[in-house]
């Protein structure tokens, strides 16, 4: 019998990643320190980038139910114009005002679903390496046990427990921001226009006030250099309020403060986001300030990308080098994602010398093209990889073929089992006399078939199950790519 994947942590990421190897119908235990759910996480809004993923696993529609429509997007909170670049682009959509909480209740419920088996009120005490598996020692409140895994994915947030104990350093810019987030009832029509909405503010701090149920308003402030960062935890309605009132200039109209605490993030990107059997994904990996919704798109884009992987691996078809693929993937999207954050930082403190800097981006912001990469760096929508020449055990070099390493937004309807998809032209052509179908039916156990007009593309093209581009007609084998990224023919 296969010993499990084990993910330590069982918020969006680690819920993610189960939900990704249940799929696959890789066994896999999701543990978390916590006896419930965190009620009180932190995350109001998801962005397009977050969507685009939800929906290749046909999650979207349900959150979109309970959730609004947000259709902005900004960079350090200079507003943007992604409706400029959304025609034909529909990946470039609009984000949606839905509490973390939610998210998390959906992911664990499709999980266990699938059939993982989420265990809460364990905390990790201790990692053992052994060949061919990991073994936790844990900490629960009946007493202590043991748990052998095949791999051990830490995704127990920017404190990891798990990458401590795997002994990988987490080196950093230096930027540590503190701040209160805070749920308050209010009667909305009282509220003063800074009350709603995310706002940098000439006090040189961010306020964010948005709907998190009927007559209930999710607030949360940062106020940059006036003390050092606070450590973690409960605040009193007092210091809540004084906060909000020093950032907007007005005292919020709550009627009853619910809950509220103190939040640190640290600027930083781990190591190595594998180290042998024990890999890193979502804040264990990289951890940066919550600005816009990228860092929970980076989160979840880890986890898509792992997911498929581990899953092959225990199936026994990944081809050599796969699992290395990740770090050599996902660890500069981390960084690539923290510097951005670092830099919309850099534009809000300290106010007195920003000011220029600022209205120099938001002049630049008016060029389409500066418009466009912006849009797409912070809504995660412009992730393309660098794929090996050869597949997993090649070199990371710049893919002649400009369709490799991206997606096809219109296929995520298609990627819903998660297996990896092959769409093919009107024009099909496997050279040799065969067709690309017929090469393809050696791999029907992993990789499913579809006309590329139902994705509205319109060459054939080769999908991993996280939805990357890995061959387009054109670019060479298709045989070989099938045989690199989806292992040997059944």
């Amino acid at each position: 019998m296969t010993d499990p994947v084990i993910v330590v942590g069982a918020g969006p990421t680690g819920l993610m990643l189960a939900c990704e190897l249940g799929l696959a119908g890789a066994p896999v235990v999701v543990l978390d320190r916590r006896d419930t759910p965190d009620p009180h996480a932190p995350g109001q809004a998801v962005n397009a980038g977050v969507v685009a993923l939800l929906e290749q696993r046909g999650l979207a529609d349900e959150l979109r139910a309970s959730g609004l429509p947000l259709p902005g997007a900004h960079f350090s909170l200079l507003w943007l114009r992604p409706e400029r670049l959304a025609a034909g682009r529909p990946e470039v959509g609009t984000g949606l005002l839905v509490p973390q909480s939610r998210l998390t209740e959906v992911l664990e419920r499709r999980a266990r679903e699938l059939g993982v088996d989420v265990r809460r009120g364990h905390e990790v005490t201790e990692l053992r390496r052994s060949t061919g598996h990991v073994t936790l020692r844990l900490r629960t409140s009946t007493g202590e046990s043991t748990l052998r895994g095949s791999y051990v994915v830490a995704a127990d947030g920017a404190g990891s427990t798990v990458r401590r104990l795997a002994g990988i350093g987490f080196p950093g810019s230096g930027w540590t921001v503190s701040g209160v987030v805070g749920d308050v009832t209010a009667d909305f029509s009282e509220l003063a226009v800074h009350h709603l909405g995310a706002h940098y503010l000439p006090a040189g701090g961010v306020y964010s006030g948005a709907p998190a149920g009927p007559g209930v308003l999710r607030v949360i402030t940062t106020v940059f250099g006036a003390t050092p960062p606070a450590p973690s935890g409960p605040v009193a309605a007092e210091e809540l309020q004084g906060e909000v009132e020093h950032l907007t200039g007005q005292p919020l109209p709550a009627r009853e403060v619910l809950w509220a605490h103190r939040f640190t993030s640290h600027s930083g990107n781990a190591e190595r986001y594998r180290s042998g059997r024990v890999f890193l994904a979502g804040d264990a990996a990289h951890s940066f300030y919550p600005l816009g919704g990228l860092r929970l798109s980076t989160c979840l884009q880890d986890a898509v990308n792992l997911g498929w992987k581990l899953a092959a691996d225990l199936a026994g078809w990944a081809p050599p080098g796969l699992l290395d693929t990740y770090h050599a993937e996902r660890h500069p999207e981390g960084e690539r994602a923290r510097l951005a954050l670092d830099a919309q930082l850099a534009l809000m403190h300290p106010a007195a010398r920003t000011a220029g800097a600022r209205s120099l981006v938001a002049d630049l912001a008016r060029f389409d093209d500066v418009n466009r990469y912006l849009v797409e760096l912070v809504t995660g929508v412009d992730l393309r990889y660098r794929l090996g020449a050869d597949g997993p055990s090649g070199s990371a070099v710049p893919d002649p073929d400009p369709a490799l390493g991206g997606r096809v937004p219109g296929a995520a309807p298609l990627l819903h089992d998660g297996r990896g998809l092959l769409l093919v032209g009107e024009d099909e052509g496997g050279g040799g006399g065969g067709s690309f179908t017929a090469t393809a039916a050696a791999w029907a156990d992993r990789i499913g078939v579809a006309p590329a007009s139902a994705a509205g593309a319109t060459g054939s093209v080769l999908l991993r199950p996280d939805g990357h581009v890995v061959w387009a007609e054109g670019s060479g084998s298709l045989e070989t790519a099938l045989k690199n990224w989806f292992g040997a023919p059944r």
